[in-house]
């Protein structure tokens, strides 16, 4: 199905391309800076070149974020009806209460150890914060085009409870003495792109 996509044609073979032309370089050029990446990484990595092998890697993860944004919003905008639309939103939705969920589970783990287990815990609950940060990216640019108000209350409720979330998660941290730049970070992105919904008039 990706190679189909990056030459610019249909599934099938017998619909309108999916994507134009110029949409299909772009996409092929993500797919081989996918590829690419991953392989240089792996060498780095066998080959004891640990600096170089995360730089890789975390470009091949951008790539590879890049690709699910593009076939995201190609599902939203070939979406035959409202119905396939909420359905995606609602997968979408449901993974974010998932990161939510587990990042307060770190937390609460997190609260019963000290010293380097409780670090190390913080760590992952931090890793799993700008996981529900990238995928509020993938869930943003739909509130913005969608013109169906069901969608777009769908999308405005689980952001504004994944703001909550993060305001708990920074209350907590702070009352249980423990500190989290990235968390107040996440906060800050949040306020700043005007997703806290539950607190508007």
């Amino acid at each position: 199905m990706v190679d189909n996509m990056t030459n610019g044609e249909s599934v099938t073979g017998d619909e309108e391309p999916l994507v134009s032309e110029s949409e299909g370089e772009s996409t092929r050029s993500i797919l081989e800076r996918y590829q690419r990446s991953t392989k240089e990484a792996d060498l780095s990595l066998y080959s004891g070149e640990y600096q170089q092998a995360m730089a890789h890697y975390y470009d091949a993860s951008q790539s590879a974020d890049d690709m699910c944004e593009r076939f995201l919003a190609l599902l939203i905008k070939t979406s035959a009806s409202a119905a396939q639309k909420t359905l995606l939103v609602e997968v979408l939705s449901w993974r974010l209460r998932y990161y939510t969920s587990q990042y307060d589970y770190h937390l609460a783990v997190a609260q019963t150890l000290a010293g380097l287990p409780r670090e190390e815990w913080l760590a992952r609950l931090e890793t799993i914060l700008v996981l529900s940060q990238t995928l509020v990216t993938k869930l943003t640019p739909i509130l913005k085009s969608t013109k169906d108000l069901g969608i777009r209350s769908r999308i405005e409720s689980v952001l504004g409870d994944w703001v909550l979330g993060i305001r708990n998660l920074v209350s907590n941290l702070r009352s249980w003495g423990m500190a989290s730049a990235q968390a107040s970070r996440v906060l800050e992105w949040a306020l700043d792109n005007d997703l806290d919904f539950h607190t508007r008039d």
